[in-house]
């Protein structure tokens, strides 16, 4: 019993681990992707002749938020008058 009991007491500290270094790099990578989208959108918004978002503002912002706000960026750059 003591045995089994070791043993599933490692599986779980095992399981725990793998769930938190899974969540690390979940964290980080779509750190990394909000950290590009946000630059995008700050140079587009410098190109189109506004003040950029703070970058505070923009990491707040979930990534379907900042995807679409870049897509209304890119589409105001291409549609403006030349």
């Amino acid at each position: 019993m003591y045995d089994q009991r070791e043993k599933a007491q490692r599986d779980y500290e095992w399981a725990i681990s793998g769930a938190r270094e899974e969540g690390r790099e979940e964290g980080e990578r779509l750190g990394i992707e909000k950290g590009k989208l946000a630059g995008k959108i700050q140079l587009l918004e410098d190109l189109l002749g506004g003040a950029p978002t703070p970058d505070s503002e923009l990491q707040s912002r979930d990534i379907d938020t900042l995807t679409t706000a870049l897509e209304n960026l890119q589409n105001r750059l291409r549609n403006r008058p030349t």
